[in-house]
């Protein structure tokens, strides 16, 4: 479901199955997740994660069945709320197609990186009539630019990696081939910032949008209540 290895102060935790899968947000690979960021925060001295898959899809979001399960979207929204004020730098290592509740994750890291030549990153909430809980779109609202968020949001623009970079949506971008090299050694760079104070500022930045990810809400499709 996982995988977490090390290089040097740099964690990489790669969240695919297998690279023909489009790697989405299940039970399980929310529990993994929420497992490996336990165990790279048990760690001792300077530390960074990188988080990325292999394939097509960086991940293609959500699973729309498990809507109806009142403790789905809780689960997931506490993991995105974890990482958006982790005590550790995180930065994504995007290899691929983001949409939906996939961009909303890497929206909570502290840098994304994504490869050049192929990869869309899209919050398709409004075509697909799925409506942005509370804590999601402040989320958004909060990493993204008042008409990025709207492009975003409201207009579910699809974004490549140019437009997506120019956007602020990512960071930096980089062939596929030297991805994963390049958000490592960013990564290494912002090493030593980990520790207690970098997870208290983050804590009083984003203060409103955890309060918000951890009201019980479920996402619904067409208006639905779940």
């Amino acid at each position: 479901m996982t995988e977490l290895t090390r290089r040097g102060d740099v964690f990489v935790l790669d969240i695919s199955d297998t690279p023909d899968d489009d790697h989405r947000f299940t039970y399980e690979r929310i529990a993994a997740l929420d497992a490996a960021l336990t165990e790279v925060e048990a760690s001792e001295g300077p530390a960074a994660l990188v988080v990325t898959a292999q394939g097509k899809f960086f991940s293609n979001g959500l699973v729309p069945e498990l809507f109806v399960e009142p403790e789905y979207t809780p689960a997931y929204q506490r993991l995105v709320a974890r990482f958006l004020v982790s005590e550790v730098p995180t930065v994504g290592a995007l290899n691929g197609h983001c949409y939906a509740g996939a961009l909303l994750f890497a929206l909570a890291f502290d840098e994304r990186y994504a490869r050049t030549e192929r990869g869309f990153h899209c919050l398709p909430e409004a075509a697909i009539k799925v409506p942005f809980t509370a804590g999601l779109a402040a989320l958004a609202m909060a990493r993204l630019a008042p008409q990025v968020a709207h492009r975003a949001m409201v207009l579910a623009t699809r974004f490549d990696a140019e437009s997506a970079l120019k956007a602020g949506i990512l960071d930096a971008v980089a062939p596929v081939e030297e991805l994963l090299d390049t958000a490592v050694a960013r990564a290494a760079e912002l090493a030593p910032l980990r520790g207690p104070v970098l997870g208290s500022i983050k804590t009083a930045r984003y203060a409103g949008v955890v309060e918000a990810l951890h009201r019980t809400e479920s996402l619904s499709v067409e208006g639905a209540t779940a």
